[in-house]
């Protein structure tokens, strides 16, 4: 087995990302198998230095709901790596978010609203800091001690954060992450104009954690054209959504806000393990 260095931070991480979706990579659909209780994931990527394969067992009921495993050959040498997959898929993810945001998001500054306190949402609260001056946090969650836990963090940070409790999405908020795995929708009808929305959490044709009504107002955009068949807010859309890739190559949408929406691609893994094996 080889020796991995250490992804960096979620800047280095987004502009990895970068990288692997303007050289390109190989990557079939992810397979998804039904298991008891969930899904099994099987996703895989390579390109010309690197072969990944990432396994995800998904399972209502465990603690972690998703544990993962990532396997990598350096293809020059043959070496094999054994990598963290909760931790990748983690930081990968809000890493992916981040770099949306520094080319879409209309406001570079504000404040930042969590729907969904847990891993997710942690990441994306340490991501977001990194790369933007937030001025305070909201959060909003069912577990009670994830919500406390979440909003201690971000205090320990140096934030102002508070709990989200109203109805509406307070008007301060430039950058809004929703984490869940909710089959019907965590946010209202209205989100103030200029918002960036990355919902990341629903990665299946049932879940929704967007309404409609948002959906049909926002600048739509995607982290891969699988999340096209995949999430669930775009089945039946009649809009273009925009893959992250043709944006950073300058097309955009029309809209209100700016939805991005994430379901994951193993490209992202691929990106990941080069920042984990100190590829550039």
């Amino acid at each position: 087995m080889g020796h991995s260095r250490g992804m960096g931070g979620y800047r280095a991480l987004a502009e990895a990302i970068r990288g692997v979706l303007l050289r390109g990579g190989v990557a079939p659909r992810r397979q998804v198998l039904p298991i008891p209780g969930g899904a099994f994931l099987v996703m895989s990527a390579a390109d010309e230095e690197v072969a990944v394969c990432k396994l995800v067992t998904v399972q209502e009921g465990q603690d972690p709901m998703v544990q993962a495993e990532v396997w990598a050959r350096r293809l020059s040498t043959g070496e094999v790596f054994h990598l963290p997959g909760e931790e990748i898929t983690k930081r990968r993810t809000a890493a992916l978010s981040l770099l949306a945001a520094q080319v879409l998001a209309p406001r570079k500054a504000g404040a930042l609203l969590i729907v969904g306190p847990g891993a997710q949402g942690e990441a994306h609260l340490e991501a977001f800091l990194e790369a933007f001056p937030l001025s305070r946090v909201y959060v909003r969650g069912r577990g009670r001690a994830r919500v406390e836990a979440l909003l201690q963090k971000a205090r320990a940070m140096g934030l102002e954060a508070l709990e989200w409790t109203g109805e509406e999405v307070p008007e301060d908020v430039a950058f809004l992450v929703t984490a869940t795995p909710s089959p019907t929708p965590v946010l209202p009808e209205r989100v103030p104009p200029g918002v960036f929305l990355a919902a990341v959490g629903a990665y299946r044709p049932e879940m929704r954690e967007v309404p409609k009504a948002l959906v049909e107002r926002a600048a739509l955009y995607v982290d891969t054209e699988d999340a096209l068949l995949e999430a669930g807010e775009l089945q039946g859309v009649k809009r273009p959504a925009i893959p992250l890739k043709e944006a950073l190559l300058g097309r955009r949408a029309e809209g209100e806000f700016v939805l991005f929406k994430s379901v994951g691609h193993a490209l992202f893994d691929l990106a990941a393990v080069r920042a984990h094996l100190g590829l550039p």
